[in-house]
């Protein structure tokens, strides 16, 4: 029945479709195997100035989904940092991806706040001797309303911290009227490494994200042709300037990936830089800086072409350089209004519907 259990628990997460919400449909499948009343899980972003839940997942509570989301919001939103046993920003090593069993929250008068008691307790959740007196105090302050709100001030919970390294990726556990058994505590730990790889997964795919719209907008405003192109020689990546000339430059982008990993010199402006990120083949980013020279003359030819003034032909060739309207001002030494009158001028006078559709225009005429 356990090895059931577990299997079924680990096959989800290897199956569930990467980027989906892969904790909510765990829920009731941990409650029945830990023979608990409920089993919850929530994640926290640090704001500046306050926490604020990423998510939160409930099987067994009265509240739906969205309720029990508000409640904890409204509880995090003015705690201090920490405001329990453990600090969400960076959890004490002995508590991360350990399966541990707490007391009732009514119980905190108790000698110690885990089921065992004694100092080593303490030991095991990171706690000086220093500090327990102040642990045990912020914590019956700030979790009081909290547990009373969800009715379970009276239940001892069996929970786990997911952490990646130092980071809290999740607050994984289940709670009861009863205290959990040896049997409950170790099917929960031998489920932390599954969790742990598909929570590093998941975020690894929220930092692709972050990481490729930064990326993107860091490509455009070099102003040159910059293509990500992988060891394998396919091009990831574009942009504007880059896409206007593909086809024509995609074998010599290959060889130019080919000369930098041998070592090789490289064709004249031509840079080429590894990108190494964890998971994936090695990729590199190749920026086609040869064309830099010719910029000044394609823009005098382009602006008698598209019929430019003199400041439009100035402020053509600053977009070209992938440079913000509010730097274009400070060069040219007028408003940035003035600046956003000549963009829309050029773009119009071009027939382009944004910078980047004008960039690779540029780029494309001959």
């Amino acid at each position: 029945m356990d090895k059931a259990f577990l299997a079924d628990i680990q096959g989800r997460l290897d199956t569930i479709e990467p980027g989906a919400d892969v904790l909510h449909p765990l829920m009731d499948a941990l409650r029945e195997g830990l023979r608990a009343e409920r089993a919850v899980a929530y994640g926290i972003e640090l704001a500046p100035d306050h926490y604020a839940a990423s998510f939160c997942h409930g099987s067994g509570f009265a509240q739906s989904q969205s309720e029990l989301m508000g409640i904890l919001n409204g509880f995090l939103n003015q705690q201090p940092n920490p405001w329990g046993y453990f600090d969400p920003a960076r959890p004490a090593a002995p508590q991360r991806n350990r399966a541990l069993h707490f007391r009732p929250h009514a119980e905190t008068e108790a000698p110690a706040p885990l089921h065992d008691t004694g100092s080593a307790a303490w030991r095991r959740l990171g706690i000086s001797a220093t500090e327990q007196a102040q642990v045990r105090e912020r914590v019956h302050e700030g979790v009081t309303t909290l547990y009373r709100q969800l009715r379970m001030e009276h239940m001892f919970q069996l929970r786990t911290l997911v952490c990646e390294d130092s980071a809290m990726l999740a607050w994984i556990g289940a709670l009861r009227s009863e205290p959990f058994t040896p049997r409950e505590q170790r099917l929960l730990q031998e489920l932390v490494p599954s969790l742990h790889r598909r929570l590093e997964l998941e975020t690894r795919l929220r930092e692709a994200g972050l990481l490729g719209t930064a990326l993107e907008a860091a490509l455009e405003a070099l102003g040159q042709p910059a293509y990500v192109v992988s060891s394998k020689g396919r091009v990831a990546y574009a942009n504007s300037a880059g896409r206007a000339q593909l086809e024509q430059v995609a074998p010599s982008l290959v060889e130019a990936v080919r000369r930098h990993a041998q070592g090789e010199a490289l064709p004249s402006g031509t840079s080429v830089t590894l990108l190494q990120v964890r998971g994936l083949c090695p990729h590199y980013l190749v920026v086609d800086r040869s064309v830099e020279a010719q910029t000044g003359a394609k823009v005098h030819m382009l602006a008698t072409r598209w019929g430019l003034t003199g400041r439009e032909a100035e402020v053509l060739e600053h977009i070209i350089q992938g440079t913000s309207n509010k730097v274009i001002a400070a060069r040219l030494g007028c408003a940035e209004r003035t600046v956003e009158v000549h963009v829309t001028h050029v773009l119009n006078k071009a027939d382009a519907e944004s910078r980047s559709a004008l960039i690779a225009k540029f780029f494309q005429a001959s």
